[in-house]
Formats: C-alpha cells, sequence, structure tokens
C-alpha cells in the first residue's frame, strides 16, 4: 500500500488535467468499541504505529480492532507488558489485513491475528516477536473453558476469559490468507556428486524464533514466492472452509473436527523451512508446489529428526526446480548430524510428480536420513526430468552420501506410473548401507521409458559406493515394464546389491528398448557397469567389485519380450546370484533372456518353476554362462512342457569359457524343438560346456508325468473276417459285458476301412452259464467320465435254445459316452448322438 495516483479530466471544457497523488497512506490500525472502555486498543503514531492498552486478563492480552493493515516499510509494534503469554487481535470490520510492513512486540508472547475477511502478507512482511504466531481467517479462537473470542460475533469485557486457546473455530465463508515474495536464498553444493541444499543465514520473510510455530489456517492459501521460516520449530499451513481446528500448547493442530477443507499453493521458489529438527504439516483439499517451492527440514549435530506431513484430501502436485535448475521443488528432508533425519509422510488420492519435482529424504553425515512413506487411495504418477537440467529426474526416495544410512521407503497406491525417468529409490553413495523399497498398487505398476539422458522409468536400490543396496519388494495386480523401464537393486560399485521380490496377482511383463538409445527393460538384482560420464561424475570404478543378489518372482504369468532382461547378472569382478521364479507359464520371445550370467565371476543359479508351459521363441535365452575364470551356474527347470522352435536359435546354456559348465536339471512332461548339445548350435540347445569336454556340465533331462501310451493294450495286428465271428441269434442272456478297447473298432469285415468313429459290430460266441454268471463290476476313467461296467466269470456253456427276445434294432451313444441298444429308437434323432444300426440275423 504506497502510492495510488488519479487522473481526472478538468471539466468546462479544460484540455489540461490534473494529477491527483496521495501521500504515503498511515498503517491503517483502527480500534473499535467492543472492548470496555478503559481497556480498548489505543494507537499512536501514523506508518509506524504502537499498539497500548487492550484488555488484560491474567496471561492474555486482548485486542480488537475495525482495521488492521501495515503499508510497505511500515510497522505496528504491540506494547505489551513482558509477562504476557498470549496477545490475542481481531478484525471486526469488514476488510482484508494488508500487511507489508512489520509486526513487533515484546517478551515472548504468542501473537494471534483474526480477520475472517481474509489476510495478505506482502513481500516486505516481517515478525518481530518473541512467540509463535498464529494468522488464521476463523470466526473465532476456541478456549479451554467454552469462551469464544470471536470477530464475527464481539463479546463484552466481562466474557473475557484467563483460559488458554484450544483451537480455531472457522465460519461459513472464510478469507484466504497469501503470502508473497521474492523466492528462497538457497544453493546447492556441490551441484551433483553431493547435492546438499544450503540454506540461507538471514532469510526473507515470515520468521518466528528459535523453537517456536509458524501457524497459517484460512480458506485458502497461496504462498506466492513467500517464504516461512520456524526453525527447531512447527509451520503448520491449514485450509479449511468450514468446522474447528484445535491445537494443543505447541500448535500442533489437528483436524479431526473439519470435514471440508480449501486448496494450498506454493508457486514462485515458496519455501517452509522447520530446519533444527523442527515439523512441517499441510492439510488442504488440493495441494501443489510448482515453480521450485520447497518444503524443507534439515537437521544437525544431535538436533532430533523431526517431521514433512503432508494431507491433500484430493490431489497432491509437486512440479518444476528452481530457474537455475540447482534445486528441485517438492519434499526435502536432509540429516548432517548423528542424528536421523526427519520423516516424510504424505496422504492423498491422487499423487503427480513431475518435471524434476522429488519427494526426498537424505543423510549427509552418520545420522540415518528420514523414512518416506506416501500414500495414494487412487493413483501415483511420477514423470520425466527437470525442462530446465534435464539430468534431474522426478523421484521419490531415499539416499545416504557418508557413513549414515539411507531411510525406508514406502509406496501405496492402487495404480502406479513411473514415466521417462521418474523414479522410486534408495541410494547409497558412502559406506552406509541403502534403504529398503517397498511399493504396493492394487491393481497396476506401469514403468514406460527413459529420460533423454537414458535414466529409465524405475523402482531402483542401488550402493554406489561400499554401503550394501537395499532390498526392493514389489506387491502388484500387473507389474507392466516398457521401453527401457526398470525394476532392479544393483551395485555400481564395491558393496553388494539387495534382493529384489515381485508379487505379481496377475502378470509380469517386461519389453522393449527405449526409441532411442538406452539399455532394455529390465527386471534384476545385479552388479552393472555404467558410462564413462557417470563414473566421473559419481567417483564410480570402471567394473564395479559387488555380488548381486537375489531375484524372486511368483506371478502366474511371466513375459519377457523384445530384448528385454530378467537378470541376476555380474558385469563385473564379483558372482551373479539367484534367480527364483514361480509361475504357470513362462515365455521369451524375440530376444527376452532370463539370465545368472557373469563375465569373470561365477555364475548365478537359476531356479524356475513352472506349472504348465516355458516357451522359448526367436532367440530368446536362459543362461548362467560364465566370462573369465568363474564356473558357469546351475539351471533347474521343473515344467509341464517346455517348447521352442528348433531354427529360432532359442538356448538354455550354464557354459564357462575358462572354467567348468555348470549343470542343469530338467524336469518336464514334454520337450519339443529344443535338446541337449554339446556346444551350442545354430538350433536351439541345451548346453553346459566347459573350457574342456572333460569341464562341461551334466545335462539331466528327465521327463515326467503322463505317458501318451501308457495304459494301452497290445492288440494283435491280424485280420479276421468278421462274417465267421457273427452268432446266429440274439438270445437273452445275462451277465454278459460289452468292451471297447483302443481308439477304435473293427470295420464290420476286412475289406472295409476304418472312420473316425468307434463302430460296433456284435462278434460275440454265444453262451450261457449253467447258473447265471456271477456279476461284479470295474471301474475305468475315460478322462473325466467314470463308467461302470459288468464282469462276469467264465464257465463252460452248453448249447439252449434262445428265448424269443425283442430284437435291438440300433444302438446309441449317450452324451457321457454310455452305449445304449434300442428297439424302437425315438423319431427324430437329436442331431448330436450316435445311432447306428444293427440287423440280428435269423436263426
Amino acid at each position: 500500500m504506497s502510492k495510488w495516483c488519479l487522473n481526472v479530466g478538468v471539466l468546462l471544457g479544460s484540455a489540461l488535467g490534473v494529477l491527483v497523488c496521495s501521500k504515503p497512506i498511515a498503517a491503517q490500525v483502527i480500534p473499535d468499541n467492543t472492548l470496555p472502555v478503559g481497556e480498548r486498543s489505543q494507537i499512536t503514531g501514523d506508518a509506524n504505529a504502537q499498539i497500548d492498552g487492550g484488555a488484560r486478563r491474567g496471561g492474555n492480552l486482548f485486542h480488537s480492532f475495525s482495521q488492521f493493515s501495515i503499508p510497505t516499510g511500515g510497522s505496528t509494534y504491540f506494547n505489551n507488558a513482558a509477562d504476557v503469554q498470549n496477545i490475542f487481535s481481531r478484525v471486526t470490520g469488514d476488510s482484508v489485513s494488508d500487511i507489508d510492513g512489520l509486526i513487533r512486540a515484546n517478551g515472548t508472547a504468542n501473537l494471534f491475528l483474526l480477520n475472517p475477511n481474509g489476510i495478505l502478507f506482502g513481500p516486505n512482511a516481517l515478525l518481530n516477536i518473541g512467540g509463535s504466531f498464529i494468522a488464521s481467517t476463523a470466526d473465532s479462537i476456541n478456549f479451554a473453558d467454552q469462551f469464544q473470542y470471536s470477530a464475527t460475533n464481539p463479546q463484552t469485557a466481562p466474557l473475557l476469559t484467563v483460559s488458554v486457546p484450544v483451537g480455531l473455530q472457522m465460519g461459513a465463508n472464510p478469507g484466504q490468507i497469501e503470502v508473497q515474495g521474492n523466492g528462497y536464498d538457497l544453493s546447492v553444493s556441490p551441484p551433483l556428486a553431493s547435492p546438499r541444499i544450503v540454506r540461507s543465514v538471514n532469510p526473507e520473510g515470515l520468521r518466528v524464533p528459535i523453537g517456536q510455530s509458524l501457524v497459517l489456517i484460512g480458506g485458502g492459501i497461496n504462498i506466492n514466492g513467500g517464504v516461512l521460516t520456524a526453525e527447531q520449530g512447527r509451520v503448520e499451513l491449514g485450509s479449511v472452509r468450514t468446522g474447528q481446528v484445535s491445537f494443543d500448547d505447541s500448535f500442533a493442530l489437528s483436524y479431526s473436527g473439519v470435514k471440508d477443507f480449501d486448496n494450498i499453493h506454493l508457486s514462485q521458489q515458496a519455501l517452509a523451512d522447520a530446519s533444527g529438527g523442527g515439523s512441517i504439516q499441510v492439510q488442504g483439499q488440493q495441494v501443489s508446489l510448482t515453480g521450485g517451492s520447497l518444503l524443507f527440514v534439515e537437521n544437525q549435530g544431535t538436533q532430533v529428526g523431526g517431521s514433512i506431513s503432508v494431507n491433500a484430501v484430493q490431489a497432491l502436485e509437486l512440479s518444476g526446480t528452481s530457474p537455475d535448475g540447482g534445486i528441485r521443488g517438492g519434499l526435502d528432508s536432509q540429516s548432517v548430524g548423528i542424528r536421523s533425519g526427519a520423516d516424510i509422510t504424505v496422504s492423498t488420492q491422487q499423487l503427480t510428480l513431475r518435471n524434476g519435482a522429488q519427494i526426498a529424504a537424505i543423510s549427509f553425515s552418520s545420522g540415518r536420513s528420514g523414512d518416506v512413506t506416501t500414500r495414494a487411495s487412487d493413483s501415483i504418477q511420477v514423470i520425466g526430468v527437470s525442462s530446465i537440467n534435464p539430468s534431474i529426474v522426478s523421484g521419490i526416495g531415499s539416499s545416504v552420501f557418508s557413513s549414515g544410512a539411507a531411510g525406508d521407503v514406502a509406496v501405496s497406491t492402487r495404480q502406479l506410473t513411473l514415466l521417462n525417468g521418474g523414479s522410486i529409490s534408495s541410494l547409497t553413495y558412502g559406506s552406509g548401507r541403502g534403504g529398503d523399497v517397498k511399493v504396493n498398487a492394487l491393481d497396476f505398476i506401469r514403468l514406460i521409458g527413459q529420460s533423454s539422458l537414458s535414466v529409465p522409468g524405475s523402482i531402483t536400490a542401488v550402493t554406489l559406493g561400499i554401503g550394501d543396496a537395499g532390498q526392493v519388494i514389489v506387491n502388484a495386480g500387473r507389474l507392466v515394464i516398457q521401453n527401457g523401464g526398470a525394476v532392479a537393486s544393483s551395485t555400481l560399485a564395491t558393496g553388494r546389491a539387495g534382493s529384489l521380490t515381485i508379487n505379481a496377482r496377475e502378470s509380469v511383463e517386461v519389453s522393449g528398448r527405449p526409441v532411442g538409445p538406452g539399455l532394455p527393460s529390465y527386471v534384476g538384482s545385479a552388479a552393472s557397469i555404467v558410462p564413462e560420464s557417470q563414473q566421473q561424475a559419481f567417483g564410480l570404478p570402471d567394473r564395479p567389485s559387488g555380488s548381486s543378489g537375489d531375484l524372486t518372482i511368483n506371478t502366474p504369468r511371466l513375459s519377457i519380450s523384445n530384448g528385454a532382461i530378467v537378470t541376476v547378472n555380474n558385469e563385473g569382478t564379483g558372482n551373479a546370484g539367484t534367480l527364483r521364479v514361480n509361475a504357470n507359464s513362462i515365455s521369451l520371445d524375440r530376444g527376452g533372456t532370463i539370465t545368472g550370467a557373469t563375465t569373470s565371476g561365477e555364475g548365478g543359479n537359476l531356479n524356475l518353476n513352472v506349472r504348465d508351459v516355458l516357451l522359448l521363441q526367436n532367440s530368446s535365452q536362459i543362461t548362467t554362462s560364465a566370462g573369465g575364470n568363474g564356473n558357469g551356474g546351475n539351471i533347474q527347470i521343473d515344467v509341464g512342457a517346455i517348447a521352442a522352435v528348433p531354427p529360432e536359435n532359442s538356448d538354455i546354456s550354464a557354459d564357462s569359457v575358462n572354467a567348468r559348465g555348470g549343470n542343469i536339471l530338467v524336469n518336464a512332461s514334454g520337450i519339443f524343438g529344443i535338446q541337449p548339445r554339446p556346444q551350442d548350435t545354430p538350433l536351439s540347445d541345451i548346453t553346459a560346456t566347459g573350457a574342456t569336454s572333460a569341464l562341461s556340465g551334466a545335462i539331466d533331462v528327465t521327463t515326467i508325468g503322463a505317458d501318451p501310451t501308457a495304459g494301452l493294450l497290445s492288440l494283435s495286428t491280424g485280420l479276421e473276417d468278421s462274417s465267421q465271428l457273427i452268432g446266429h441269434g440274439c438270445f437273452a442272456d445275462e451277465g454278459n459285458s460289452f468292451i471297447i478297447s483302443g481308439r477304435g473298432g473293427l470295420p464290420p469285415t476286412p475289406e472295409q476301412q476304418l472312420d473316425e468313429d468307434a463302430r460296433w459290430s456284435d462278434r460275440r460266441r454265444l453262451v450261457v452259464t449253467g447258473g447265471g454268471g456271477h456279476r461284479d463290476t470295474e471301474t475305468r476313467r475315460r478322462g473325466e467320465s467314470v463308467a461302470t461296467y459288468p464282469r462276469v466269470s467264465a464257465s463252460p456253456s452248453p448249447s439252449l435254445t434262445a428265448a424269443s427276445v425283442t430284437e435291438a434294432t440300433e444302438w446309441q451313444v449317450s452324451s457321457i459316452g454310455e452305449i445304449i441298444l434300442v428297439a424302437n429308437p425315438p423319431s427324430p434323432v437329436r442331431q448330436n448322438s450316435l445311432s447306428y444300426l444293427t440287423v440280428c440275423p435269423e436263426n
């Protein structure tokens, strides 16, 4: 509120104009008359106003104003007694508080500013108070004795209280709070190898003393380049439409009485800083941090970690970096002491990180970095890199640059998408252990594409130092990795890779390469060589010496295609890991690979437990081959069937260049298109070749389960004239049986050819039993059907005169395979029944 000017045209035909300018506006701090006479606020001064008086009740001092604003460069000084604990100031008029100067108070009193119409803090707004600062557009302040100090329903002096404040009551339409500024003054040193954020010694903006709280509660909060600082204290941002907000004596806010929230926006390098072990809590409907805006907590020395907590009912969006690309916007926790860093917790429905933003907990010392926990009931998207600095990727993670350990990373959602370099990770650059990464997605996880610098969309735990990488656990309905995406626990240096476990309720699909240069899609716990530029940037060795970890995949269907890799290999000097897959089916196509190969160490071990089929096509591979002096690893495959196309050169190999080949054990019901050979050929092979034939490994292929020839009878191949086997006469017998063996019957005569139907011709030599045959039953299995047949014991059969019976003229096969003899078949016969005409010759 500096100057305002108005150009007024001179009337009555004058051609001249007059420029009317006001002088600088004085502080608009105007008391009302709601407090008792003698206890009302008294204002002296102009642009620099001093406030005396007020109503004193115990440690509480009450002020009431019809207007409260401070011009640019001006000030307002609350001249309270030093023993006052709380100063309560309310605005009962209808104007917004426009504060672009200094607010001062004596002693260590907490200062409350209540204006339901709205509060604007300009870029020159400053605080010089001894306690906490609470600014709100609520209607009233609630006290422990049920008293309310209301700005919309002012009370008289007898109702003022000595009780302590316990909350804020929002009205039906609370105003907004806006904090303007020029953005933070932070730096990064050094920029790549150790990206520590260095704080400004004397930050601008709203700042409270060490250990105190800075609280903004309104019907919408906008921090446009503003800086909020509460070192070793609390920063609380709450956007509430209706309801009651409660707090304790440290002004930690609770929103249990709120059902309707409003939005919070931080933009243009806005900063909320509670370093020194403090805490930040943000609560709103939709929360966004853009333009490099940051929630930041750093602890030093013996300071405790603190916390960063964001609860966005509908959505949280983090986007962008500082204008020079040096500082990533988002949520950032740093530990440079011996204590653990601040934990970061996010709860929302939809979470989006893009354009280089991050949620990160980092340790630069012996202290452990904080844990990172994100929960999004609907979806999480982590997309791309900074448009200013393409080496900065969007990500969620933890890392350690010294002897401290990295914190754990936990991500839970329904649908998770990581695109074009977006990552979830835990990294160790020093001697400390990396954190564990656990990702749960009820529906699916999609990791697609790489950044322009070949950084994949990924879920990773990686060591770039002597510390071991953490483990990775992924639980999902479906896991889809395409165009260079990756899920990995890896070593790039001397530390060991961690274990990787994937549980996918429906399927795991790993496919393809990026559009440009870069590695193929990848799942593994391995030791890898990175490009020389990254080796120089991070001080990495030419070849890693750490061992690979173990990989376990549990899923009904595993598909690996278009050059994608599932691996526990080792490209350095260490040994490969162990890979286990439990699946109903595994498909490898167009160069898809499962590997535990090494450059010089011992080959890994592969254990594939496949219920149905393992399919290899188009130069796919399963290999534990070893280079250098390492022995080939072992491969065990328990599978329903293995199928490959011989000329497509899909191989299963456990070879060794200079040492002993590994052993391959295959238990299968059938193996098609691939077979063991002493060495690799252009066909589909199973090989365990060593440096010499004596060093070749063993290949044991066992076919188990159903034998297609099992249970078949050896039938005579001699031909008979069936006319010589026909008994003349049809007699009424008991205890006889009818059995068809094999896949078809004999033709009625030797001259006729067989057809696909099982024909029946009565060739019995007619006999009768002396006293009726002994009858029992025999049960046989035909596919899934079970039929019961009578069985008769043989005995001498004297010829007797046949009794007259009704002749069967046809026989039919029922829907369950039973043979039925009929004399008068129904008409018409059903289309799907088999009926055959038979004639009983006359005697």
